[in-house]
């Protein structure tokens, strides 16, 4: 059983016993567990940023770069991660406030708008990840498929419309399979602070 589920338990049946637990008590249980989910979605939120960055310092870019090179696309990937690692710092600057506001709320309604306030900034943080993730392959797409090195490379009367086709099937798959991790991580903390919402209002 649940501690939170215990302690509830004795709260109801107080009075048989000669030590009270109040509605403050609950409060400040759920309060603790509010901060220790919205603490941990802060943990892997920076986890998700600094660990691609630290494995491509042990991995070969030179595919990459030379990708890059032949379809120009310095410029455009240059400006994309600069507009990533300011958009992912904002986010978890917000992840830390949440946190920080959920430890200090002395009040029920308080701990109620945190709580809210941190499923929201969750969801945004997932659906502008995928979205600035589709506006970046996108552009990639475009600036290979209209480059005159690719068109080269193709058999002749090859249907473009094939070609952009497979590509986008592929890549949404490749989107699907990253909302399905985000799902499954940030839904598990989204949960949890699901009930402890359901909890709040249920002692009130």
């Amino acid at each position: 059983m649940d501690q939170l589920e215990k302690l509830k338990g004795v709260w109801h049946d107080q009075n048989d016993l000669s030590i009270k637990f109040t509605k403050s008590d609950i409060f400040d249980m759920i309060q603790k567990k509010s901060s220790s989910v919205v603490k941990w979605i802060l943990i892997v939120s920076i986890i998700e940023f600094i660990l691609p960055n630290l494995l491509l310092l042990f991995t070969d870019n030179t595919a990459s770069k030379k990708l890059h090179d032949t379809y120009d696309l310095n410029g455009i990937m240059l400006n994309y991660t600069i507009l990533y690692v300011i958009i992912i710092i904002g986010f978890i600057y917000y992840f830390y406030k949440n946190y920080k506001n959920i430890s200090a709320d002395n009040s029920v309604k308080d701990l109620l708008y945190s709580i809210i306030l941190t499923r929201k900034t969750v969801k945004y943080y997932i659906n502008t990840n995928l979205t600035l993730a589709a506006v970046i392959g996108l552009h990639v797409f475009y600036k290979v498929f209209n480059s005159s090195v690719f068109m080269d490379k193709l058999p002749e009367n090859t249907n473009m419309l094939t070609v952009w086709a497979t590509a986008i099937a592929v890549f949404a798959f490749v989107l699907f399979l990253f909302w399905c991790v985000y799902k499954i991580v940030y839904g598990f903390f989204l949960r949890k602070l699901n009930s402890n919402y359901k909890e709040l209002l249920k002692n009130e």
